[in-house]
């Protein structure tokens, strides 16, 4: 897949401004959204100018509104069906990707909206990092150690995944911009070198679009 744009937003910008889109396009005054690996509740709190029924979900719950879903497993509650769910950075701590979003997939309706986003294995930065190190940028050991990434989301394999899980993919962007050559953090340390890898990662982005960013998001409809 190519992506459609190249987006400076981060994952709770692009992802709320989608579902205020969706929202705003369904019109429904019950508009349910399903967060997944919630946390302390980041998107709802970028969601306030809408009426939406919120329900955040997570392994480990951290907030008492908070609902425990180990996503491995089947849907435990008998909670309405979601118009959208949310699953940002979570697919690349799942050990078992595919069961992970079939569970996804059975608690919605057709037509309903899934919106992911994961750290991006193409991005330029991850390139030098593989060519200098033999390991991706944010699939280090100590990523797997620390933050548990054990899953790299490759796009084509993410969308096979969503494929197999009953979802149609809407919409790929990138996030978190494109290389800037010249800016503040060039100063100091080697600028030389700084100089030339970020010339070397233009290069790469001009080349390959899916590239251009630290994380990348998809929409995904059920069918």
């Amino acid at each position: 897949m190519i992506p459609s744009q190249n987006l400076w937003q981060d994952r709770y910008e692009w992802a709320s401004e989608r579902i205020i889109n969706i929202f705003n396009d369904r019109k429904s005054p019950d508009f349910i959204l399903f967060d997944i690996g919630s946390r302390d509740d980041i998107l709802k709190k970028h969601l306030l100018t809408i009426p939406v029924l919120y329900k955040g979900f997570d392994l480990d719950p951290i907030g008492p509104e908070t609902e425990k879903w180990d996503i491995e497993e089947r849907f435990p509650y008998a909670h309405r069906s979601p118009h959208v769910v949310a699953l940002l950075e979570v697919i690349e701590h799942l050990k078992n990707p595919g069961i992970c979003l079939d569970n996804i997939g059975k608690i919605m309706q057709p037509g309903g909206y899934l919106i992911l986003t994961t750290p991006n294995p193409q991005w330029s930065t991850s390139r030098l990092s593989l060519l200098s190190t033999g390991v991706l940028t944010c699939f280090t050991q100590s990523d797997l150690d620390v933050n548990h990434h054990v899953f790299t989301p490759w796009v084509h394999v993410v969308e096979k995944l969503l494929k197999d899980a009953g979802f149609e993919i809407q919409e790929y962007v990138t996030l978190e911009g494109k290389t800037r050559i010249f800016d503040e953090n060039l100063r100091g340390g080697n600028s030389l070198k700084k100089l030339i890898a970020r010339i070397i990662k233009k290069l790469i982005e001009r080349r390959d679009p899916g590239a251009c960013g630290m994380s990348y998001g998809i929409i995904a409809k059920k069918i």
